[in-house]
């Protein structure tokens, strides 16, 4: 028997002379290609195994799939720009080694045998996710199931993780402690707020974590468990009841931006301190038996508040503007994206017009919208209240399990009558 092999480290291409039939040598040839005539959804192709004898041709699949830019069709090797290359080229020269050792001592009739089309069902390798695909499908399934306001977190942060690594082949593999801790300074030199590199790199955990879970990186790389993530604290968002008393009864010009906006803040407040989006999005659906009932869209937890006689004025004098109980949402919108877009855009509005209105009234204050649900929780504290009855009335857990099925327990009308003693403070 006479091999003449080819393999080596730098080319995988074999010819072979196999078992002799009838003092015939048997020349068996076996080479790589890359298949382009079949082509995945995401634009890689199939390795195969060509073996040709006597002008006859067959092909064994690899199970790996590649993009073009990966391979180098004359040393038929997968190149250093896949990151798996090393893995991939060593299972290529292993099942090669392994194809050789078959023919080499198989006879012509076997050879015969074995180049007959073998139909089989093929699993291909699943090339790895990049960290930018996952997100990317992530996304795509936030917006599917309405979570806007997710997704564009989500969104934002890939855009800001390019900027550092600009390239597609980033990895669950390549983020470690070393690449948080420099990702980190690079964003610290671009003046971004701590609390905002905070959430870039939570938001990275979380890509992260449920990659571990769909097994997609070795829950062993994980990189959390040594670089830790702490939010800054900030500054309280509360104001004084003087303030927003102040706010409240500020002459302005009835039916004026100015005004109305002012409505939809001191509404926000007398609802406890609801957020603009869910207030925005409130219909006459939401009201019953003289309460307002609604699901938090970020917590997704059900709040039954009293409609309280201050409240209902304010809704009265928008009744009928529009589909909402208040005309600030875009009743045209015609996807959740661009309904939520929009409420985004009104809160900023809102904000432009409380920052001229404490100018106007020489308050030396910041108030924006978040400010109706933190002084909503100061003010009730001041009044008296314990931190419980305020927990439940924000929709907040406290305490312990026993604590929690205490506060299950509360009559409602122990809240109604804290929101209505917190309203009155402000008239």
């Amino acid at each position: 028997m006479h091999v003449k092999n080819s393999l080596c480290a730098r080319e995988m291409h074999v010819k072979i002379s196999c078992k002799p039939d009838h003092n015939n040598v048997i020349m068996v040839s076996i080479k790589l290609i890359l298949d382009k005539r079949k082509v995945k959804s995401d634009g890689s192709y199939p390795i195969y195994f060509q073996i040709c004898h006597n002008r006859k041709t067959t092909t064994r699949s690899t199970k790996i799939y590649l993009n073009e830019k990966d391979w180098d069709d004359s040393k038929k090797l997968i190149l250093k720009s896949h990151p798996l290359y090393k893995t991939l080229n060593a299972k290529l020269i292993k099942d090669l080694a392994d194809l050789q050792s078959q023919l080499m001592l198989a006879d012509d009739t076997e050879i015969q045998a074995y180049l007959k089309p073998v139909i089989q069902v093929i699993e291909p390798v699943e090339i790895k996710k990049t960290v930018y695909q996952f997100a990317k499908e992530l996304i795509a399934q936030l917006k599917d199931d309405n979570k806007i306001g997710n997704a564009w977190v989500y969104e934002s942060t890939v855009n800001v993780l390019k900027t550092f690594h600009p390239t597609d082949d980033l990895y669950f593999e390549t983020i470690d402690y070393q690449f948080l801790t420099q990702y980190n300074s690079f964003l610290v030199k671009r003046d971004i707020k701590h609390n905002t590199v905070y959430l870039y790199l939570r938001t990275i955990r979380i890509f992260y974590n449920k990659a571990v879970k769909l097994k997609l990186v070795d829950k062993g790389l994980y990189p959390f468990d040594d670089y830790k993530l702490r939010p800054e604290k900030t500054k309280k968002r509360a104001v004084e009841t003087e303030i927003l008393r102040t706010i409240k009864n500020a002459e302005l010009l009835i039916n004026t931006p100015a005004w109305d906006n002012r409505n939809y803040f001191i509404l926000s407040f007398y609802l406890i301190g609801i957020s603009v989006v869910d207030l925005c999005l409130l219909t006459k659906e939401n009201i019953k038996g003289g309460r307002i009932l609604y699901k938090r869209r970020k917590t997704g937890k059900w709040y039954d508040i009293k409609l309280h006689t201050e409240a209902e004025e304010i809704l009265n004098h928008y009744k009928g503007r529009s589909k909402y109980l208040l005309p600030i949402a875009d009743d045209k919108a015609r996807t959740e994206e661009q309904l939520i877009r929009g409420i985004k855009y009104k809160t900023k509005i809102i904000n432009k017009y409380l920052s001229r209105i404490i100018k106007d009234l020489k308050i030396d204050q910041k108030v924006t919208t978040y400010t109706a649900r933190h002084s909503w929780a100061t003010i009730a504290k001041k009044a008296g209240f314990s931190i419980e009855i305020i927990a439940e009335a924000l929709g907040h857990e406290y305490g312990n399990r026993t604590t929690a099925v205490y506060l299950d327990n509360f009559d409602q009308s122990v809240i109604d009558e804290a929101n209505q003693k917190v309203i009155n403070l402000i008239q």
